[in-house]
């Protein structure tokens, strides 16, 4: 798919740079018209404004920012987090939804209209790695392969959906189940987790968490939780740097909360007891010690605080007031 001299050129100055210090992205006045994007410190200190945008990413070096600006389409734009040179425009689509990073920091994911494409920051360049409505997607630890899902040209919650992996310069894709059933791929250290989905007559599907291997060898459920109606289950979201925890989040409708799991025996945990209006968790740390979210649930118009939680449970610590949707590179 690109040229790998290139890359792998490119990729040997981004190493011997000196790491970035860690730091948080999040978005202030998001019922506004124009949302505002800002960085900061890990701790919340040295707030800086952005852009006006939404869904704030930052790249696990601390290097990059990207988010969604606005205009007559939606445009993804990239910046190195010190704010130093002009933003750099990636993408236009119509629609724009997930933004990720690769784990090494050199690659960006972006699900946009029929389609999930990757931008490589060293060579600034763009491809598409799958077409489809996208029903998530994941970079391996090394960063040279993505697992995700599709349901073709079907957009509906519960319409039938597969995990594929595509690895770059290697070839055409694998498909890694068939059960028309899977969705939401999170690729750890140990496995790919993902959701697993049991459509309901009238009601929201229901999801329960399963592994598998990136060969599509040894797939083995997690949990099975009983669902309640109008409600979906959990979503995976994050691993630690050692595959040890798993952030993910308990969905449905007005819901969305966070929920620590044990990726070995499936044991989950609710790290707070408010569905509708409590912590809504966004990411882990890499030492997997600390959860970072927002207080106040799922919607945008209720009030909202950046916070940080043990992975254990407990007391929140705000480290920014009135703002959400945070992601950080610790």
């Amino acid at each position: 798919m690109r040229g790998t001299v290139a890359v792998a050129a490119a990729l040997a100055l981004l190493v011997a740079a000196p790491a970035a210090d860690a730091k948080l992205v999040f978005v202030k006045h998001p019922t506004s018209v124009r949302p505002d994007v800002y960085v900061a410190r890990d701790d919340g200190t040295h707030k800086r404004r952005v852009s006006a945008g939404r869904s704030p990413v930052i790249s696990e070096d601390g290097r990059w920012i990207a988010w969604v600006a606005f205009g007559s389409l939606d445009k993804v734009l990239v910046q190195r987090s010190d704010l130093s040179g002009e933003p750099r425009r990636v993408l236009r689509s119509r629609t724009i939804g997930r933004l990720a990073f690769s784990p090494d920091s050199t690659q960006l994911g972006i699900e946009a209209a029929s389609r999930l494409i990757v931008h490589d920051l060293p060579t600034d360049t763009t491809f598409t790695a799958a077409f489809g409505h996208i029903t998530g997607f994941s970079f391996s630890p090394d960063s040279r392969s993505l697992v995700y899902g599709t349901s073709g040209t079907k957009e509906r919650l519960d319409a039938p959906t597969d995990l594929y992996v595509v690895t770059f310069d290697a070839g055409p894709r694998t498909r890694l189940t068939e059960d028309r059933r899977s969705l939401n791929p999170i690729w750890g250290p140990a496995g790919i987790v993902f959701d697993r989905m049991r459509p309901r007559e009238g009601d929201a599907p229901v999801f329960n968490l399963f592994e598998i291997q990136p060969d599509g060898s040894g797939p083995r459920r997690l949990t099975g939780l009983k669902i309640p109606s109008l409600l979906s289950g959990l979503v995976p979201l994050e691993f630690d740097a050692d595959g040890d925890r798993l952030l993910a989040e308990f969905t449905g409708q007005d819901t969305a909360v966070a929920f620590a799991v044990d990726p070995q025996t499936g044991d989950t945990r609710a790290l707070d007891r408010d569905m509708e209006n409590g912590f809504v968790g966004t990411d882990i740390s890499a030492g997997g010690r600390w959860v970072l979210g927002q207080t106040g649930g799922p919607d945008p118009s209720a009030y909202h605080d950046v916070v940080r939680m043990r992975y254990g449970g407990g007391h929140t610590k705000v480290l920014v007031q009135r703002a959400m949707s945070p992601d950080w590179s610790r």
